[in-house]
């Protein structure tokens, strides 16, 4: 979780370790998978990243992410990132939080049930790189 960037940011850093260090007990995912954190206070911190360059293509974490993948290739993967860092989607894996106070965690259900709003993928591109400007600008600020 600690290589993961919180906020609106979409950054990760990565360590190399060898498969059989990695191979069970952690959650595995792919370069352009997007990873979302699962358990708070990461989640409403919006611990969650388009995963990329990874040295192999594959990696492990954490078992506190869900892993996010577009089998169908309409998706453009920052923007569907964007989307998991939106006040709405924060807010409704909120409400679906299940465990005790502390070790609160979004399900899986929430998040494979949950509704994306899906434009062609130029306009797909055309929100991220709008997003990204403002995105910028407030950290100027």
């Amino acid at each position: 979780m600690p290589l993961l960037q919180d906020g609106f940011n979409n950054s990760h850093t990565f360590e190399e370790k060898p498969w059989k260090d990695v191979k069970s007990g952690f959650t595995h995912f792919a370069d352009n998978d997007v990873v979302v954190a699962k358990i708070t206070p990461c989640f409403q911190n919006r611990k969650s990243a388009v995963i990329r360059n990874l040295p192999n293509g594959y990696g492990a974490g954490t078992t506190e992410l869900h892993v996010l993948r577009d089998c169908t290739k309409i998706l453009y993967m920052p923007y569907f990132l964007l989307l998991c860092k939106t006040h709405a989607f924060i807010q409704d894996g909120m409400k679906n939080f299940s465990g005790t106070a502390g070790q609160q965690r979004v399900g899986k259900d929430f998040i494979s049930n949950y509704l994306v709003p899906l434009p062609p993928v130029e306009e797909q591109k055309r929100i991220v790189q709008k997003a990204n400007f403002v995105i910028e600008s407030c950290n100027i600020l």
